[in-house]
């Protein structure tokens, strides 16, 4: 009796770890995907005249960091549309960096208290920078 009850238990450990892993690597792998995203998009960006605005306090308010992010992401997506010397493939890299920072967005619960969106406002080549570099902080 007392055997089938340790194993039992170990059954439903294992269990519960693997269910309350599994959201962990599905943040991970769209982590992964937004940098390599980000990373991949070309030169032609960086002539982007658009000033795009970075959060404050990143690590205390990730929820509200990636919702300031994905706001600028989207006015991003708005200008280059109408641009000539955009490349297509870059339209749909930033597409899809809007798609994963929402989904990453409904993976994080929401914090409290945090006020940050527009503080800061960066050329193109400094928000890919300081999103990327914020990303990679939250993969470790």
């Amino acid at each position: 009796m007392c055997k089938v009850l340790i194993f039992s238990c170990l059954s439903v450990l294992m269990l519960m770890t693997t269910a309350c892993g599994a959201p962990l690597s599905e943040k991970d792998d769209t982590l992964t995907t937004l940098i390599k995203d980000l990373e991949n998009l070309g030169t032609s960006m960086n002539e982007i005249n658009l000033e795009l605005y970075t959060p404050n306090d990143k690590k205390e308010c990730s929820w509200q960091t990636l919702q300031c992010y994905l706001k600028e992401i989207v006015t991003l997506e708005k200008e280059i549309e109408d641009e000539d010397e955009i490349e297509d493939e870059n339209v749909s890299s930033v597409r899809n960096i809007k798609m994963n920072l929402q989904k990453l967005t409904d993976l994080i619960p929401p914090g409290t208290g945090c006020s940050i969106c527009e503080a800061n406002a960066k050329n193109f080549p400094e928000f890919r920078r300081e999103l990327t570099n914020f990303l990679r902080s939250m993969l470790k």
